[in-house]
């Protein structure tokens, strides 16, 4: 498992778990199963940074929509 945490360009903090995540960088969205093994997603926003962070609490992957 995994935990997503977007940090908005406005400074909020979305914060998922997730399995199988999947990054769209031409459309700046992630892509995910959530913990009821649904699939979900989340779209970053101009300004937008997500972390992903696995299970040991290590960051693996960072992604960032920084289109003008």
């Amino acid at each position: 498992m995994f935990t997503i945490k977007v940090t908005t360009a406005s400074g909020n903090e979305v914060i998922e778990s997730g399995y199988g995540i999947q990054w769209s960088p031409w459309s700046h969205k992630l892509n995910y199963t959530d913990h009821n093994n649904c699939g979900d997603d989340l779209t970053l926003q101009p300004g937008d940074k997500a972390e992903i962070i696995n299970s040991a609490g290590k960051t693996v992957a960072n992604y960032i929509n920084d289109s003008k």
